[in-house]
């Protein structure tokens, strides 16, 4: 503490300055903008305390050098700490502060860090429901924690939300099957990859020589339908929810459909080049979110 700083204003700064932290760590994001000016100003601060928490255990699971496990176990100490005492690192300075301000359960946080103990030992899925299970802790929490902060948790919205949230994950492992496979891990299901007669040795296979056969392209195209029915599927939500909220999902949604309409002009074939979205189709996704407010809401 400086000389002559109370407490209480040395903790205000402490603060702001793991908020101010936690922007930097939201500050970009490939494929939409995690905090548009779509979220009211009063809970960006929250957003990016949310976005940093999620970013962070996400690279724990994916580039820690060391035991990632080990590491893993730390960030759930960090994390109970927010609900039991104090926390020493600065993004969980400013999700205690959010956690409380919005009465945020534990378990959507603990499912994240599952998801990533999942990582270290699952590298495969043998079914769609197995891999849907994951999405469960990868994924859905992300977006029930974004509807608290709004004061929404009830059973029906958080379904829909469910919905998008495991979208956008099925889009980001198209858009990462060459990159997970690197990493030694495949989140196309084996029972789906057996229904078009193929596998996950023919995948290994055709990431080698950098192209796709037929039979993994019609995997990969049935993969894309399904999450565009579940994007389908939950936009409803964006007709539940206020003004401001309902634009940054849809622009959440757009972005994840964005991917999938890429990976599609690519024929499927997420060798060739990883499907993104580049600036001006950014621009053109907040466009197309803002037309929401000329449409009927539900």
């Amino acid at each position: 503490m400086a000389p002559g700083m109370s407490a209480g204003r040395a903790n205000r700064t402490r603060l702001a300055e793991a908020y101010r932290r936690c922007a930097q760590v939201a500050g970009h994001y490939e494929n939409f903008s995690v905090v548009s000016r779509f979220v009211p100003r009063d809970l960006r601060p929250h957003f990016c305390a949310l976005y940093a928490y999620c970013r962070g255990v996400d690279d724990v699971g994916d580039e820690w050098d060391g035991d990632r496990l080990q590491a893993l176990d730390e960030w759930e100490r960090q994390l109970r700490l927010c609900y039991t005492g104090e926390p020493e690192e600065l993004v969980f300075l400013a999700l205690q502060d959010t956690i409380r301000r919005f009465d945020l359960p534990i378990e959507p946080f603990l499912r994240l860090i599952e998801a990533n103990r999942r990582d270290q030992r699952v590298n495969r899925y043998a079914t769609w429901e197995d891999l849907r299970d994951y999405c469960r802790c990868s994924a859905d929490p992300v977006g029930r924690l974004v509807l608290a902060l709004f004061g929404y948790q009830d059973e029906e919205r958080q379904r829909l939300s469910d919905d998008i949230c495991t979208a956008l994950q099925l889009a980001n492992f198209l858009q990462d099957v060459g990159r997970d496979l690197e990493m030694g891990r495949v989140y196309l299901p084996e029972s789906d990859l057996a229904r078009f007669g193929t596998s996950i040795e023919e995948l290994q296979h055709d990431h080698r020589r950098g192209r796709m056969n037929p039979r993994l392209r019609r995997c990969i195209e049935f993969e894309c339908e399904r999450a565009e029915a579940l994007f389908r599927s939950g936009s409803r939500l964006e007709g539940m929810v206020p003004l401001r909220l309902s634009l940054q999902l849809r622009l959440y949604r757009l972005g994840g459909e964005a991917v999938l309409r890429a990976l599609r002009r690519q024929q499927f074939d997420p060798f060739v080049r990883r499907p993104t979205v580049g600036p001006a189709a950014k621009a053109w996704l907040a466009c197309r979110a803002l037309l929401a407010t000329a449409e009927p809401r539900g």
